[in-house]
């Protein structure tokens, strides 16, 4: 995920939580608010696994969402929390149910 689309704060993750609308799905859940700027944050519990496998869904999820950025219609803030039916998952089937999620939400333009 480039530097600048990064979601960093705590306060940020906050905000989005509180504020902000989900969809969901059995590997992950979107959680999206209307903002100035993209902004996407990743959280994977202790509960998927050690820190070795929450690092490896974290590196899949921002990649898939980087193909997915100039399909996006607005600018949000978007946290993806991982859930426990994303340990098994191979890379495609993330950007699949990412797209899916997206796609669910309104924020894909058709292609």
């Amino acid at each position: 995920m480039l530097k600048r689309c990064r979601l960093r704060k705590n306060a940020s993750f906050q905000y989005v939580y509180r504020k902000g609308t989900a969809v969901s799905s059995d590997m992950m859940t979107l959680i999206y608010v209307k903002t100035k700027g993209l902004k996407v944050g990743v959280s994977v519990s202790k509960k998927i696994g050690k820190s070795v496998v929450r690092n490896l869904i974290k590196r899949r999820i921002n990649e898939n969402f980087m193909r997915l950025i100039p399909r996006l219609r607005d600018e949000y803030n978007y946290v993806v929390v991982a859930k426990d039916g994303i340990r098994g998952a191979d890379f495609r089937s993330i950007g699949e149910t990412l797209e899916e999620l997206l796609t669910r939400a309104g924020h894909l333009k058709n292609v």
